[in-house]
């Protein structure tokens, strides 16, 4: 078995412990350390989960209701038509990108993503004895990844993380950037996992779905943000 390389502290792991620890001591704490909605869950969610745990006998299998749904939420949002059994569920958006990887790439595959990004993206591609390839994208990118730098990279990247709205930044991908991003994986070979997670939450444009332009991209989505349904 290959080691596992060295993976970068979670520190907002860290800085939340000591937030609870302080509120336990009667400190009145403002918890910015997770992008968590403060809303609470929808009260139809609460009142269909109440209902689903009191009357269904349950078991292993997924709901193929719950698929069906989120198909006709993405046809209804963003145009984009999608058959139930493309779209896998899992518990939350961290498995669901391990799953995206594993399945996508192997052992050795160099995964691009943008710097300043999610901390979790390259731990996960490291755990998997994948190389992240981070690209750094400032104030003058918008902090999101251009795609003449996607092109520009040598040897070209089995895969790319994208994100929009961006995680931490909050940006936002213009359809016209999507589309050309788009254009030099086709060319390349690149197969893009996109994580839409924070769908939803954006102010002004609205943002878009990487099947709007490729239907052989990889979503992760997660009810946690928008939906104020964290596991």
């Amino acid at each position: 078995m290959m080691p596992v390389p060295p993976i970068d502290p979670f520190h907002a792991l860290s800085i939340s412990a000591l937030a609870h620890e302080l509120a336990a001591q009667g400190r009145s704490i403002i918890h910015m350390e997770f992008g968590q909605p403060s809303t609470g869950a929808p009260s139809a969610a609460i009142e269909r989960a109440q209902h689903v745990l009191a009357t269904d006998p349950m078991g292993y299998w997924e709901s193929q209701p719950l698929k069906e749904r989120i198909a006709l939420h993405y046809d209804e949002t963003y145009g984009v038509s999608l058959r139930p059994e493309q779209i896998i569920l899992t518990c939350g958006a961290s498995p669901a990108l391990v799953l995206a990887l594993m399945t996508s790439f192997v052992p050795g595959a160099h995964v691009a993503m943008a710097r300043p990004g999610y901390v979790a993206y390259r731990n996960v591609v490291r755990s998997l004895h994948m190389k992240p390839v981070e690209i750094p994208c400032g104030e003058k990118e918008r902090f999101q990844l251009p795609p003449h730098a996607i092109a520009a990279l040598e040897p070209a990247p089995d895969g790319l993380i994208l994100a929009s709205p961006a995680n931490p930044t909050g940006t936002i991908l213009s359809p016209d950037e999507i589309r050309r991003i788009v254009d030099v994986c086709r060319a390349h070979g690149i197969c893009i996992i996109s994580d839409e997670i924070y769908h939803g939450l954006s102010f002004g444009e609205r943002a878009h779905s990487i099947l709007e332009y490729d239907p052989d991209a990889l979503v992760v989505n997660s009810f946690s943000k928008y939906f104020s349904m964290a596991p």
